[in-house]
């Protein structure tokens, strides 16, 4: 049974869709702890809100900020130098998986079950799904090591005893319009091309206190 008043801890939480959902949290009443690596980048000022700075791939930073949560998000992301395909990685090959690693292991440790994340259209089975186009850059361009980070991480999760919620969007775009969603599994309904960051962040934290997808994948998509 969840509690009534719970706190998340959310990893990546100065990206682009992570300070979305830190946003919405705080709209939605949660108390929050975020993990990163440097704390001028955390514009918030709530009282609701706890910053700690260091990294989820460091194990001991991550069991001080998972301290006393009851829940956590991840928008946890590989960082290209721009939005562009062919742009270098910024951020280490393996970041996801390692900082997943040792949430899993963590999670463990203090008892935390429920975990959220934020992977993408294109992963694992939902690659046969998508189109030509992108399946061709998620081979042969730099967005090939990222898909494969979210995959790793699935897999990683699947093979888990957390109680996990993988939610996969479609293109993200940064429109502030908050639409009407579209929830697909198995390509039905098929999803649209584009949903917004804003919407992203707004699923998210509405399934926190929900079960509906325990354990599931589900592709969003705007109407």
């Amino acid at each position: 049974m969840l509690k009534k008043n719970m706190k998340v801890l959310i990893l990546g939480a100065t990206g682009r869709t992570g300070r979305l959902i830190v946003e919405e949290a705080l709209k939605q009443g949660y108390d929050l702890n975020v993990l990163v690596r440097d704390k001028n980048k955390i514009s918030f000022s709530s009282k609701s809100i706890h910053v700690f700075q260091g990294t989820p791939s460091r194990r001991a930073d991550l069991a001080a900020a998972m301290r006393g949560c009851d829940l956590i998000i991840s928008a946890l992301g590989i960082v290209r130098a721009s939005d562009a395909p062919w742009s270098k990685l910024i951020t280490a090959p393996d970041f996801i998986s390692e900082s997943i690693k040792n949430v899993i292991a963590e999670a463990d440790q203090q008892g935390l079950k429920r975990l959220i994340t934020v992977s993408a259209w294109g992963v694992g089975d939902s690659k046969k799904d998508t189109p030509f186009w992108l399946r061709w850059l998620i081979d042969y361009t730099n967005m090939r090591p990222v898909y494969a980070e979210h995959e790793k991480e699935e897999k990683l999760l699947a093979n888990s005893d957390l109680n996990w919620t993988v939610v996969r969007p479609v293109a993200l775009n940064d429109s502030d319009k908050i639409k009407t969603l579209k929830v697909s599994f198995n390509n039905l309904p098929k999803p649209s091309l584009y949903i917004s960051r804003k919407s992203v962040a707004k699923f998210v934290v509405d399934i926190v206190k929900s079960d509906r997808y325990d354990r599931k994948r589900p592709t969003i998509s705007e109407c």
